[in-house]
């Protein structure tokens, strides 16, 4: 996976009427597991990016005010590819099984 498919990935998934999507229902077994740990690490990259441009800490909580269209890209691009597991029965992959 690159940014370009993350790219697709995320346009496709902000169509109206998207259900499933057709990019990642193409993907193999194999592919869609890969996909869930890129799609995993670039969510982290893009909180990490959203952490060091701005942010704030309060007791117990910290908000990230930064870099908030990509780390909510990468969000629904995660949420997809578990969903799309969940539709083929696969358990969610784990750094274990990596």
């Amino acid at each position: 996976m690159d940014l370009t498919f993350l790219a697709h990935l995320s346009a496709e998934l902000i169509e109206p009427g998207c259900e499933r999507s057709e990019i990642l229902a193409a993907l193999d077994d194999l592919e869609l597991r890969n996909a869930y740990f890129d799609v995993q690490h670039q969510l982290g990259l893009e909180l990490t990016c959203g952490l060091y441009e701005h942010s704030h800490s309060f007791p117990g909580m910290l908000v990230i005010a930064a870099n908030l269209g990509p780390i909510f890209a990468s969000q629904t691009s995660f949420y997809a590819i578990l969903q799309e597991l969940d539709r083929r029965g696969l358990d969610w992959p784990d750094e274990q099984h990596r």
